[in-house]
């Protein structure tokens, strides 16, 4: 009778096993947050007969959550420049894609394969609003601190050297390192680091341009005869005391820039003279001496001429000059 109710008792045994996270975590992208303690316990329900017995519940076991490093580093649009300016910025964007704050280091450099190199190379930390601001943006000059799923936009900004020509390019990179050392060897009690970045090294960068968008100007010089002697207007010739009128055209074939303070120089050829007041910008007539119309002679007798242009708009803006000799 005690063999039967033995087995009975072990034959009506049922065990359900149920387990519980000790500590509750939102959902991340990043993941649970490194040194997060996980716990749970087993419980043992059963019956004896078909008596409901009192449930039995294992110790708990515990865990911590691994760091786990990675990031990503993405180049925006890159950025058209004129020769010579300066503090000109280009946009990337560093996101923390690992499970706990990184102190993460900022490298710029230029690149090769590129025709330039630009100079005074800063970083800058983003204020929010995606432009940049020399006032209101952030200088790095130390580690920064980001926390997990965190994205900041930042600016390295630099100058162009003047001697860069139109549809130059130069390329600047980005490098972002981690502040944490891989753990080495068997996982640990503790918080282990592990590198789940590209290459598994701590770091990720990207590549921006700068695009030389310079004026691009054309000069054309033409001279006709105006008048001889002996002929006056009528099918004159280029003899002595002929009147000779040059015609100087620059034109802008840039599509993007405008060419700034355009000043023309030239100088009077042997064996004529300048005809005084004759000058003229676009047909307007201009004065000899330096006053606000922007024309001034050197010399006297005259050896050059000068003629303030001013702007000359993309997309084939024009400025004409003429000036006038007679043959000696």
């Amino acid at each position: 009778m005690k063999q039967f109710r033995s087995r009975t008792a072990r034959t009506s045994l049922a065990l359900v096993f149920m387990s519980f996270v000790g500590l509750a975590t939102g959902a991340r992208a990043a993941g649970t947050a490194a040194n997060t303690t996980v716990s749970n316990s087993a419980t043992v329900s059963y019956s004896v007969g078909a008596v409901a017995q009192t449930p039995i519940t294992s110790n708990a076991s515990t865990f911590l959550v691994d760091r786990k490093v990675n990031l990503n580093v993405t180049a925006g649009s890159g950025t058209t420049v004129t020769p010579g300016s300066t503090a000109q910025a280009v946009i990337y964007t560093v996101t923390n894609t690992g499970n706990d704050t990184d102190n993460f280091t900022l490298a710029a450099t230029n690149q090769a394969g590129d025709n330039f190199d630009v100079t005074n190379v800063k970083i800058y930390r983003d204020n929010g609003d995606n432009v940049f601001n020399a006032g209101t943006d952030t200088l790095v000059s130390a580690p920064v601190a980001l926390t997990a799923d965190q994205s900041v936009k930042f600016f390295i900004v630099s100058d162009i050297p003047a001697s860069a020509t139109n549809a130059q390019t130069s390329i600047v990179n980005l490098k972002a390192t981690t502040g944490y050392t891989a753990t080495a060897g068997g996982d640990t009690a503790g918080v282990d680091t592990v590198f789940a970045d590209t290459a598994n090294d701590g770091t990720e960068n990207a590549n921006n341009t700068y695009t030389v968008a310079s004026a691009s100007l054309a000069v054309v010089k033409s001279v006709v005869v105006i008048s001889d002697p002996i002929n006056g207007a009528t099918n004159p010739k280029a003899i002595p005391g002929a009147v000779m009128e040059y015609t100087i055209t620059v034109t802008n074939s840039s599509t993007t820039t405008a060419a700034a303070a355009a000043t023309l120089a030239d100088s009077i050829p042997a064996n004529t003279a300048y005809v005084a007041g004759s000058m003229k910008l676009n047909g307007t007539t201009l004065t000899d001496v330096a006053d606000a119309d922007g024309g001034t002679t050197t010399g006297s007798p005259v050896t050059s001429i000068s003629v303030t242009a001013g702007t000359i708009a993309a997309s084939g803006g024009v400025a004409t000059i003429k000036f006038r000799v007679t043959v000696i």
